[in-house]
């Protein structure tokens, strides 16, 4: 039987800070309670729903984990949150005359091109949109969707989640930075075969793991032992490696070009298990016919601009990189894929390796 308590947002934030800090003394201050304050909202909104939502851990670090039950409530008490925050936020935007927005993700690795399309969109049913761009790391772009902070947003080589449903925009092959006189140098392209002596350079996992983790299980398939990653934060840092250790860098083709220097190379990534796909992300329910516009619009653009490349395209021995880069007409590319409820809104309108120190 239900217990009929009154539970606030304040309560809510409460779980989903004990959830996340699994600590009462900084879940207590995280929110600006007290710990018999996160106690009590705690106790209550464990006696609302019935059951435990936590347990008591026998970590150093944790005086508490969330059990099962608390995990799947506590990923609906972020979107509950995330609602209401965004209907307040609405609110004010109507009262100072803003009718319509949409809250678009991204990273500081998101193709510029892509950037500038997504700020010059205007939707004729639609008038006076807002467009607000919000940056994370790649690896958090996921959660703020799914949570409701974004509509949608702009992600490489995401996890699939039940959750989430993606419309691939581009996918392309990796760019390899080398040095000028490596062995290389001779190939229009290459493989990780072809690397499998040469020092990788790749981003801090944190950044991206999908990413990365697709890289060291794409050598542990192949049987290469990588035996030394150099980690780095942007492509400039990437091509500083390279020059001074002599690696090879896995950059996107627009990161390899911006930071590239005269004594580097660039030679693209031949591995068609490896390779960046870039999607645009929203939520599996979501039936909003702005989202819907908006998607439909996105796609057009790039359509138009020459850059929507929704599947890989076969590899060929000759001119690799433009067939990638510079999709045609004539390309076979496969059909777009959109979130079912936003489908139907459309269709109703018009391996271990050693770390080596840098």
């Amino acid at each position: 039987m239900r217990h009929h308590i009154s539970l606030g947002l304040d309560d809510l934030r409460t779980v989903v800070a004990l959830a996340e800090e699994l600590n009462y003394h900084r879940a207590a201050h995280r929110v600006g309670k007290t710990q018999s304050g996160v106690t009590r909202a705690v106790a209550r909104v464990e006696k609302h729903v019935g059951t435990r939502l936590f347990e008591r851990s026998h970590s150093k670090n944790h005086s508490v984990s969330t059990t099962d039950a608390g995990i799947h409530y506590v990923a609906r008490a972020r979107l509950a949150i995330a609602h209401s925050e965004n209907a307040e936020l609405a609110a004010r935007e109507t009262l100072h005359g803003v009718s319509h927005q949409i809250n678009v993700g991204k990273s500081v690795f998101t193709d510029r091109r892509l950037l500038t399309i997504l700020r010059s969109i205007e939707l004729p049913l639609h008038p006076g949109l807002v467009v607000r761009l919000h940056t994370r790391s790649p690896a958090e772009l996921p959660s703020c969707v799914r949570n409701g902070e974004f509509d949608v947003a702009i992600v490489s080589n995401s996890v699939e989640d039940s959750l989430l449903s993606g419309t691939a925009i581009r996918c392309v092959p990796f760019t390899v930075v080398l040095p000028e006189r490596h062995t290389c140098a001779t190939k229009d392209y290459v493989t990780l075969a072809d690397l499998s002596s040469t020092p990788w350079v790749l981003f801090e996992r944190h950044l991206h793991p999908a990413l990365y983790d697709s890289f060291l299980n794409r050598a542990n398939q192949l049987g290469i032992k990588v035996d030394c990653i150099h980690h780095i934060a942007d492509a400039e840092e990437a091509c500083e490696i390279v020059r001074l250790y002599g690696g090879a860098a896995f950059l996107s083709p627009q990161g390899a070009e911006r930071a590239a220097t005269d004594d580097v190379i660039l030679r693209t990534l031949a591995e068609k298990q490896v390779y960046l796909k870039t999607q645009i992300l929203a939520r599996s329910e979501n039936a909003s016919k702005l989202v819907a516009e908006f998607v439909r619009t996105f796609v057009k653009r790039l359509k138009q601009a020459g850059l929507y490349q929704p599947a890989p395209l076969e590899f060929a021995a000759v001119d690799v990189q433009r067939a990638f880069e510079f999709p045609t007409k004539d390309s076979q590319l496969s059909t777009q894929v959109l979130p079912a409820p936003l489908e139907q809104q459309l269709r109703s309108e018009p391996s271990k390796a050693k770390v080596c120190a840098a």
